[in-house]
């Protein structure tokens, strides 16, 4: 696996992989309608994933497999102390090898070595399996709060991580 900066030839790989992300993770809690029309908005359009490669404030990141992007994240600045992981979605016949926590240990790496103090995410709170994860990796629950998806009202779980460069933590620790 390579974890690499994303290009803009990815961005219909990233936007795919939103889509199944979407339509197989949420399926659950969020209606078919209110996930197409939300799939269907500005942020999974290509010119708002076009937009957040180039962004020089932006980072994207791929991890490729076999020449094949398999999953992908994205940070999106919220002030000169904090990053948002906007997007972490990974191909649904790839998912649980590794490839989200090698992701999220690069993003780590460098929103720490641009300055960032903290990360945050957001979760649909019925996102069981979404919240585990982040909370395995050492976010802190910020808050619960409703939002909406369309004409439906969901959950979100608000998160936050400290980046004190310690990124290497969330690896396993060896009994030697």
């Amino acid at each position: 696996m390579i974890i690499r900066p994303a290009r803009t030839e990815d961005v219909p790989r990233l936007r795919e992989l939103g889509i199944v992300g979407w339509e197989t993770t949420y399926a659950d809690f969020v209606l078919p309608r209110n996930r197409r029309a939300y799939l269907d908005g500005h942020f999974w359009s290509a010119a708002r994933l076009s937009e957040i490669v180039r962004h020089s404030e932006c980072l994207t990141l791929v991890a490729e497999i076999d020449s094949r992007v398999a999953g992908f994240l994205t940070l999106e600045p919220v002030d000169g102390q904090q990053v948002e992981l906007t997007r972490l979605y990974v191909d649904p016949g790839a998912r649980r090898g590794g490839i989200g926590k090698q992701l999220l240990i690069q993003a780590r790496r460098d929103a720490a070595a641009s300055g960032a103090g903290e990360m945050l995410v957001n979760v649909f709170a019925d996102n069981h399996i979404g919240r585990a994860f982040y909370e395995r990796e050492g976010f802190r629950l910020l808050r619960l709060e409703p939002t909406q998806v369309g004409d439906q009202q969901v959950g979100d779980a608000w998160y936050v991580l400290a980046l004190d460069g310690s990124a290497e933590l969330s690896e396993p620790l060896s009994d030697t």
